[in-house]
């Protein structure tokens, strides 16, 4: 009886291991890859969710080097690099050399369009452009 008595008892939320939460699971960085290839942008129009870290891929599949340019919505967003031109990213200018790749993580933080364009003087007379949409 004794026996029953201390199970019962032990089995009691009071004297039960309390339940171990876990840890909620990381989301993952949704990821937007931009393709630079025949002076064109694809897509022209980025869609980036404010307040949400992104991750951008730049793919330059020409063979001339491209910039992804975007002064006014850099200066409205943090930014994670581990490159060696995080400075430049801060300034506005990614530089994606011919048939290369280039990421980094940005989180925009004002709503609103901004202008995307490369500044290299072939690609501004092809008018190589596009558009950065944060909602």
């Amino acid at each position: 009886m004794k026996l029953v008595a201390l199970a019962i008892l032990l089995s009691t939320p009071l004297f039960a291991p309390a339940a171990v939460e876990a840890a909620p699971a990381a989301q993952p960085i949704p990821t937007r890859t931009v393709v630079m290839q025949d002076r064109k942008f694809h897509p022209q129009v980025i869609r980036l969710r404010k307040d949400v870290p992104t991750r951008i891929v730049l793919v330059n599949r020409d063979m001339s080097g491209h910039n992804f340019s975007a002064k006014g919505f850099f200066g409205h967003a943090d930014i994670r690099d581990s490159g060696a031109g995080s400075q430049a990213i801060r300034e506005g200018i990614v530089t994606v050399r011919s048939e290369s790749t280039r990421s980094f993580v940005v989180t925009p933080r004002v709503r609103g369009p901004f202008d995307l364009t490369s500044s290299v003087a072939l690609d501004v007379a092809s008018g190589m452009q596009g558009q950065i949409l944060v909602y």
